[in-house]
């Protein structure tokens, strides 16, 4: 789990433990436990953050980077909406993939293990799905999108086909591919289907 920078080994360690517990839900997320995962002392743990809440500020933080970063960096690749609509699919698709547990996280599964954690996520999703939304947008203006087809009907397409995905991680479902899922989705919103992603000729 590639996390930020900024972070120290122990905390990247700290917070990979806490991924790792999060994929089983029978996992009960305790100091405790979390050193237990990695093989230290209780207070090895409390080196590194003060509390169990400031554990889950920190993943939160990552989910936020990891799902909204996305979104904001696409608009400095291309400003073709289909394209960036693909970028950012992909890139929530690898994040979701990479990490099961925090899938279930983003889903509210395990966020009872911390007071403020809930909220934070609830307001997490709501900024992916209106950023989504937001882009679509910009691809109705661009006449991008199929005409029968709003951009808050294909936010919910888009969106539905996201949460859909950490289920199965979280769950260990079967699922198709991300590449059968993007053709899904372009098939349905996007002139052109899955072509539509060539940017147009200048």
């Amino acid at each position: 789990m590639a996390l930020t920078s900024e972070m120290s080994p122990g905390q990247l360690k700290i917070l990979k433990a806490v991924a790792t517990l999060l994929e089983n839900p029978a996992n009960k997320i305790t100091v405790q436990n979390i050193a237990k995962e990695i093989h230290v002392t209780d207070g090895a743990i409390y080196r590194h953050y003060a509390s169990k809440d400031e554990i889950f500020e920190a993943i939160s933080g990552y989910m936020e980077a990891n799902m909204l970063g996305p979104l904001n960096a696409v608009a400095k690749q291309t400003d073709h909406t289909p394209k960036r609509l693909e970028m950012v699919f992909e890139q929530h698709m690898a994040f979701l993939e990479g990490h099961p547990g925090l899938a279930r996280l983003l889903l509210g599964g395990g966020a009872s293990e911390s007071a403020p954690l809930a909220e934070r996520l609830k307001l997490l999703n709501a900024k992916v799905r209106a950023q989504v939304a937001q882009l679509l947008k910009f691809g109705e203006a661009q006449g991008t999108l199929v005409p029968d087809v709003t951009p808050e009907q294909a936010a919910e397409l888009f969106y539905g086909l996201l949460a859909g995905t950490a289920v199965s991680f979280s769950f260990g479902l079967p699922q198709i591919s991300v590449g059968q899922k993007w053709k899904l989705f372009a098939t349905a919103v996007l002139k052109g289907g899955v072509e539509s992603t060539q940017a147009p000729a200048l």
